[in-house]
């Protein structure tokens, strides 16, 4: 019978402190993605009249960035109480369902994606499925925003609420609207909020169904990713009121 790692093998401490590491992760999160990425660097872009493809390349950059801090900031916050990144789902086993269920998710998600590109301002003669150079470059830098942001906001948001004895639902629940809360700073309305609180609140549930596996999610998240980019930035940014 499994245990879950971190309630065996993490210090005690007070279910306060395990709500307040959640928070401070997401806060983190905030500052570089929402503040750093989209409202900084995405108002200097416009400033400076950058079209919307390159912007997004620029942004997608930038945020590879602000992922590498927030995994080594992860990576140490584990180390530091005698826990590992497997203990937030990294390599644990998961169902076929869940993985299932990822593809499905990430191929929705697409078709989604697809729709509302050729429905979307200044983006109507936009081909989503056009193979570029800069397309292909981009993979590696999709991919490990996959992993990162699973990693923090379901491995390790989700773990510290877990410790702190939180119910599954609401686990899920908030992982969704701390999640959302760092998409929507380039546009802080029900419109730019709501899309990603169900988007991610599904991934949080994906998340639980996989056994709290990290894989799952990050597949789903990787096909947006190594499939959607750099439109998926494009559209958060044609439909955001700061670009």
């Amino acid at each position: 019978m499994d245990r879950h790692p971190a309630t065996a093998v993490a210090p005690p401490q007070s279910r306060l402190s395990d709500w307040l590491n959640a928070l401070a992760i997401t806060l983190l999160a905030c500052v570089l993605f929402g503040l750093g990425c989209f409202v900084a660097l995405g108002s200097y872009l416009k400033h400076h009249d950058v079209p919307l493809f390159e912007a997004a390349v620029y942004l997608e950059i930038a945020f590879t960035g602000g992922a590498a801090v927030l995994l080594a900031v992860i990576y140490a916050w584990q180390r530091a109480r005698g826990l590992s990144m497997a203990d937030l789902g990294w390599g644990k086993p998961t169902t076929p369902l869940a993985l299932g269920l990822a593809v499905v998710l990430g191929v929705l998600y697409l078709s989604w994606t697809s729709f509302a590109v050729k429905h979307s301002p200044g983006m109507q003669d936009v081909d989503v499925f056009e193979v570029n150079w800069v397309r292909l470059a981009l993979v590696p830098l999709g991919i490990f925003l996959a992993v990162v942001e699973e990693t923090m906001m379901r491995g390790f948001f989700m773990t510290e609420l877990q410790r702190a004895r939180v119910a599954t639902w609401l686990q899920i629940v908030a992982s969704g609207a701390c999640s959302a809360l760092y998409h929507c700073f380039q546009n802080p309305t029900p419109i730019g909020f709501f899309p990603s609180f169900v988007l991610f609140s599904v991934h949080a549930g994906l998340y639980v169904v996989g056994r709290r596996s990290l894989t799952p999610v990050i597949l789903t998240h990787s096909i947006y990713h190594v499939f959607g980019e750099p439109y998926l930035i494009m559209l958060i940014l044609a439909w955001g009121t700061i670009y």
